[in-house]
C-alpha cells in the first residue's frame, strides 16, 4: 500500500538506558535529552517537508538511548561518558494498521578519530559529546524515514 508521503507526528516514545550514577560530573538530564531529540526530528521532517498535521499517515517513532560510562562494567567505574548507544524502530500507521516498520539494531555512536581519541583519555565530562551523538542519531532516524516509500 502506496504512503501517504507526509506524516503526522507527535513525538517519540523516549527510554534512557543508564547503569551508572555519576556524582563528580553533571550531565543533562533524560527529559533534556528526550526533548532534544523530539525538536530535532521535529526540525529535520519539517526541513525535508515531510510533516503534516493532517496526514491519514502518523509517524511512530520509539528511541532508546543508552549511556556507557568508562569501567562501567568494573568496579573501577568512572563519571566520564564511555559511549552513547541508540536503538530505535520507525513505524508507519494508518487507522490502526501498521504500514511500514523497521527496527535497528544497537548503534554505537562514531565520534571520528579525534572524539574518539577524546574518549579514550576520558575527556567526556559534559553534554558536548552526548548532543553531537544526538544530532547523528537524528540523521540516522530521518534517513531511514525518508527512505520509507
Amino acid at each position: 500500500m502506496p504512503l501517504a508521503g507526509k506524516y503526522k507526528f507527535e513525538g517519540i516514545s523516549y527510554t534512557h538506558v543508564q547503569r551508572h550514577e555519576p556524582t563528580k560530573f553533571l550531565y543533562q538530564s533524560p527529559k533534556m535529552i528526550e526533548k532534544k531529540y523530539n525538536k530535532q526530528i521535529t526540525e529535520a521532517l519539517t526541513k525535508e517537508n515531510l510533516l503534516d498535521p493532517n496526514s491519514s499517515d502518523e509517524l511512530k517513532i520509539k528511541i532508546t538511548h543508552r549511556r556507557e560510562f568508562i569501567g562501567e562494567a568494573t568496579f573501577a567505574k568512572s563519571d566520564r561518558m564511555g559511549n552513547i548507544y541508540l536503538t530505535y524502530e520507525v513505524e508507519v500507521v494508518r487507522n490502526g494498521e501498521v504500514l511500514r516498520h523497521y527496527g535497528s539494531s544497537e548503534l554505537r555512536f562514531n565520534p571520528g578519530v579525534f572524539g574518539n581519541l577524546k574518549g579514550l583519555v576520558g575527556q567526556n565530562n559534559d553534554d558536548s559529546f552526548e548532543n553531537k551523538a544526538i544530532s547523528a542519531n537524528v540523521k540516522e532516524i530521518v534517513d531511514t524515514i525518508k527512505g520509507m516509500k
